[in-house]
């Protein structure tokens, strides 16, 4: 296996991890959640076919918007629970 071949299952992992723990803690809308979920199938089967920095570039796309916006939940529940302090 090449190590771009092992960059896609790695970041595919992570995707599939963070996209749970979306859907588990309500995170993120279920209509951005089936989007990236389409998009993750996308890159798996084009990982299989041609692996290329695009893709995987992609995948850190996709797993940043999630991050982001789970940055932005943590970051906006903390100030609400230190105002209400």
């Amino acid at each position: 296996m090449t190590r771009q071949a092992r960059a896609c299952l790695a970041w595919d992992r992570e995707l599939e991890r963070m996209l749970e723990r979306s859907e588990q803690f309500a995170l993120h809308t279920p209509d951005l959640r089936q989007g990236i979920r389409l998009e993750a199938l996308k890159l798996r089967e084009r990982c299989a076919r041609d692996i290329s920095m695009a893709s995987l570039n992609r995948y850190v796309m996709l797993t940043k918007l999630l991050y982001d916006d789970e940055a932005d939940e943590v970051e906006s529940f903390s100030n609400d629970q230190i105002a209400g302090d």
